[in-house]
């Protein structure tokens, strides 16, 4: 996902630092035209000692400097030193884009080519400045919400995690948006196409055993070449590869595909050209690249060669952080349940709440006939709908006397509370409105905004319900809970007052008629009469 630009750049001071005159007078007045309040230093010592007098949003600098041999790197170290959300762009000229990508692992780092593009570089800046200031943002909102030690480990841990993505996200920018592995796989082979020529691509990767490689992503390919291909290790061009680990290029050969042909025999293959890449997840090979005849009719060249090596190292970095990416997604949304099962664990009549809220809105959502992203969200946010009440101390959450007015009011809180909280986790606007808004009143008297009727986003709506009837269901500190039939009738009582009508009665109706099955771990039969 890109960043959007910074809309008010006046607000923003840079420092431009580079050993060229004209380089930094272009870059002044370019940005200046933009809004950008520069300054300029053709040293990386007299960008030192202007850190010591002014404060900066962001550097730009030449990798190499007069001054010393790879001053560009010891300054963003002393950047780095001085604050570590100041990002710094790197412009590079081609031989140094190794240095660039290692100063880019570093830090909040970016880098732009030499001669760079001034389109691209300001949509650098605005991300760069932009990324900023959401570190700022988040920063200042962990010091709102640390008050106490399980969110104060929470929020470190949450800032080195997402400062971990966001490096990756930079490093990865080539990949713009997030895919699945198909059909990462898929946009490897269209980019090999579109930047060779080649009429025919394949991406080749390791079976579970590691003994054989089989195609799964191809562009031109026969079907019967896709579905059949089995390259033993070792052998045919693409098996040297990975067993070698070294790209291969070959011209007017004939390539042992691998593949029976319909005689039962070996199908060989004659190319004018082909290339063979290793793709790689870290130092470990999981893959091949393969490109074969170009469409004018050339071999591949040298730069063809470089451009494919460039593409299968910004692909197995992009398979490497999406990864990456999961892992600490879902190990963030574990610790996050953690903490409301944690929440829950403090009150014996509110444990499995959340739980059973998130079941109940997805057999809900089912009978709304909502759409599977729209569960999904339910399915994420339903959980963490509660994470608030973190926030709320102990002994009101769990006091059987009647709430005080003061402790009402605490009690509020813990919807923006619990924004607060997931704010970090980048959760769709749709998931948030879950947890913000599932005490809001349809008639407009609810909180934390007195939203009214269909203001009040509909998956939040979907929660209220289930929410209120879960409440009343199981017994609290407070009261025993009620019997299934006179909570659904307190839910029609309710029905365009505090519940959404449609929705509330959907509910009703599917439990009376046992179309949504309800727990009944914490409820108490009707009253039979005597």
């Amino acid at each position: 996902m890109a960043l959007a630009s910074v809309k008010n750049s006046a607000r923003y001071t840079i420092l431009i630092v580079d050993d060229e005159p004209d380089i930094r007078e272009v870059l002044r007045v370019s940005l200046e035209l933009q809004g950008y309040i520069c300054h300029c230093a053709a040293t990386s010592h007299e960008a030192r000692r202007r850190f010591e007098a002014e404060v900066f949003d962001l550097v730009i600098t030449d990798l190499y400097l007069q001054d010393s041999n790879c001053s560009g790197m010891e300054l963003i170290d002393h950047v780095r030193r001085r604050d570590d959300t100041i990002p710094v762009i790197l412009i590079a000229g081609y031989p140094s884009i190794p240095r660039a990508v290692d100063a880019m692992r570093r830090g909040e780092v970016d880098f732009v080519a030499k001669p760079f593009d001034r389109d691209l570089l300001l949509h650098k800046i605005g991300n760069a400045l932009q990324e900023r200031r959401l570190r700022q943002e988040n920063r200042a909102l962990q010091a709102e919400v640390n008050k106490t030690a399980v969110i104060e480990q929470l929020n470190r841990e949450l800032d080195r995690r997402i400062d971990e993505l966001t490096r990756l996200y930079t490093i990865s920018e080539g990949f713009d948006q997030f895919m699945e592995t198909d059909q990462l796989f898929d946009r490897i082979t269209e980019i090999a196409r579109d930047v060779t020529g080649a009429q025919r691509i394949s991406v080749m990767v390791l079976d579970r055993t590691r003994s054989f490689l089989e195609i799964r992503a191809a562009v031109g390919v026969p079907d019967q070449v896709v579905q059949s291909t089995r390259q033993q290790i070792g052998n045919g061009l693409a098996g040297q590869v990975a067993r070698t680990g070294k790209h291969a290029r070959v011209t007017d050969r004939m390539i042992d595909l691998c593949v029976r042909a319909s005689d039962g025999r070996d199908a060989d293959y004659r190319t004018n050209s082909w290339m063979s890449l290793p793709l790689y997840i870290g130092e470990e090979i999981f893959g091949v690249l393969n490109v074969t005849d170009k469409m004018d009719g050339s071999d591949f060249s040298d730069e063809d060669e470089h451009v494919l090596l460039s593409l299968t190292e910004k692909a197995g970095t992009k398979l490497e952080n999406q990864a990456l990416y999961e892992g600490i997604y879902s190990n963030l949304v574990d610790t996050l349940n953690s903490l409301v099962t944690t929440i829950e664990a403090k009150d014996p009549y509110t444990r499995h709440h959340s739980q059973r809220v998130t079941d109940y809105s997805i057999s809900l959502a089912k009978l709304l006939s909502l759409d599977d992203d729209q569960i999904e969200m339910l399915n994420f946010a339903g959980m963490l709908h509660d994470i608030g009440k973190i926030g709320v101390r102990d002994d009101i959450l769990i006091k059987v006397e009647p709430l005080s007015e003061e402790e009402f009011e605490t009690i509020k809180l813990h919807p923006t509370i619990g924004e607060r909280i997931v704010e970090p986790l980048g959760l769709v606007p749709e998931e948030k409105a879950i947890i913000r808004h599932h005490h809001e009143r349809y008639d407009g008297k609810g909180y934390p905004d007195g939203l009214k009727g269909e203001a009040i986003p509909l998956l939040a709506r979907v929660v209220a319900v289930t929410d209120a009837f879960d409440a009343m269901t199981t017994t609290r500190s407070y009261r025993q809970a009620l019997p299934v039939p006179t909570a659904l009738g307190e839910m029609r009582r309710y029905a365009g007052t505090q519940f959404d009508p449609q929705i509330a009665n959907v509910w009703v109706e599917a439990v009376e008629q046992n179309h949504i099955p309800v727990s009944f771990a914490n409820t108490v039969p009707e009253a039979r009469p005597a």
